[in-house]
Order: structure tokens, then C-alpha cells, then sequence
């Protein structure tokens, strides 16, 4: 089954064309890895899917949902869920008060279920013990991983993460991939925007490269990373792996 598919999709800001007729298609527990310079559209194209920028032109499909479609761009909010660079964690609220709150504005769930929703999805990052915690009292990926149990409580069937990992200290980014393996090895559909490559090549099913907003390269990551037939897939590649 397809879950997202793009289809000559075009982003401007202003004169600025970010996205020139991309075409995607991302099956059922499929991970997907996306790479690029900066400022090449890997994060506007989530963003697109996520319906948090609209599009000039093309379509954009999530289960089945026409996102192009205004009437109902925010039906994708029921099956998407997103992990941002940034943790947006509402620092005077605990871990768990984080993870619930969407649970009872968005979905309307009573205090208890959503109590129990939030705890399970903490559990699954390994967290349950820093329910009572506040922010501050987390590690940058502590509180990465309750960004991740935030999105993961509304019961998304598909995860995008836009470098969940680069505002993090070294040290720190193995807890947050190791979460990210976890749900890729559960059977989650996963669209990666990252630097990581090791993650890259070990967990994508597929890596993309997309290079001033076109996709320039895609195949599997053995392939891709070993001989890429494209000159700008091999120059990207040769100066992250050798900086």
C-alpha cells in the first residue's frame, strides 16, 4: 500500500522555487532516508506532506488523502506524525503532561485514557521513569525522545522526523537513533530527513538525494552510498563522509 505520494510537486516562497517537480512514492513500512546540502528542500518537502506549507502545483497524497486538496489538507494530521530539529516541549508542563496534552485538545480523550496513552508511549522510548520530569531536567535527547512519545501517543501510521538528531550533542544522538531503529524494525513508515549516514545505511530501506530541489538520485542505501551514478550524488557524499 502507498502511504505518501508526491506528484510534480512545486513549493515557492516568493520568487524562491524550493521544490521543482518532485515525485515520490513511500509503501507501507517502508524507511525512507532523505539527503542533501542545505537549502536543497529535504524539510520543505516533510513539511508539504505534513500540510504546514502549501503547494503551487502537483499533489500531494497520505493514505489516500488528497493534501493538495484544502478542504481536506488537515484530515493528515489523524495519520502523520512529526519530530521536528527543535523539541517544542512546553517547559512548564512535565514529560507526560507534553505527551497528553494533544491527546486531550486533538483528540478530545479524557484525562485518564490519555494518562494511560501517554505513559505507554514514554514506555516505548524509554522514558516511562521521567514522566514527573520537566524539561530542564532532561537531557537534550531525553528530550528529543519525549518529542518522539508526543507524536508516537496519537497513534500515527506514518513518522516523519526533519534532523531529529542535529541539534544534539554527539553523545547524545545514539539514544535518539536508537528509538528511530526501534519503530523502522516495528514495522513504521518512515520518512528521514538526516546527516547521520551510518543510521542512514543501516536502517533506510531507500535513501533519496535531493539536490536544488529536484530528486537527483534514489536507490538502496548499499548501492547509493557505494557506486551513486549521479556526479552530485558522489560529490555530496564524498564531502560528508570525509569531513
Amino acid at each position: 500500500m502507498t502511504m505518501i505520494e508526491l506528484k510534480n510537486v512545486h513549493k515557492s516562497f516568493d520568487d524562491l522555487e524550493v521544490l521543482k517537480g518532485v515525485d515520490l512514492a513511500v509503501e507501507k513500512g517502508e524507511v525512507v532516508i532523505i539527503i542533501g546540502a542545505s537549502g536543497s528542500g529535504k524539510s520543505t518537502m516533510l513539511r508539504v506532506i505534513n500540510n504546514l506549507e502549501p503547494i503551487q502545483g502537483g499533489e500531494v497524497w497520505v493514505k489516500g488523502i488528497p493534501i493538495h486538496d484544502p478542504k481536506r489538507a488537515d484530515e493528515v494530521h489523524q495519520y502523520v506524525g512529526m519530530v521536528f530539529q527543535q523539541f517544542n516541549l512546553f517547559p512548564h508542563l512535565t514529560a507526560l503532561a507534553n505527551v497528553t496534552l494533544a491527546l486531550q485538545k486533538v483528540k478530545k480523550i479524557d484525562a485518564g485514557e490519555a494518562r494511560r496513552m501517554g505513559v505507554a508511549a514514554l514506555k516505548r522510548v524509554g522514558l516511562e521513569d521521567k514522566a514527573g520530569a520537566y524539561p530542564a531536567e532532561l537531557s537534550g535527547g531525553q528530550q528529543q525522545r519525549v518529542a518522539i512519545a508526543r507524536a508516537l501517543a496519537l497513534e500515527p501510521d506514518v513518522m516523519l522526523f526533519d534532523e531529529a538528531t542535529s541539534a544534539l550533542d554527539p553523545e547524545l544522538v545514539g539514544e535518539v537513533t536508537g528509538v528511530m531503529r526501534q519503530l523502522a524494525e516495528e514495522g513504521m513508515t518512515m520518512l528521514v530527513v538526516t546527516h547521520e549516514m551510518g543510521f542512514a545505511r543501516d536502517v533506510g530501506d531507500r535513501v533519496v538525494f535531493i539536490d536544488e530541489g529536484q530528486i537527483a538520485e534514489e536507490g538502496p542505501p548499499a548501492i547509493l552510498f557505494t557506486s551513486p551514478s549521479n556526479p552530485r550524488t558522489k560529490q555530496f557524499l564524498y564531502r560528508v563522509l570525509h569531513r
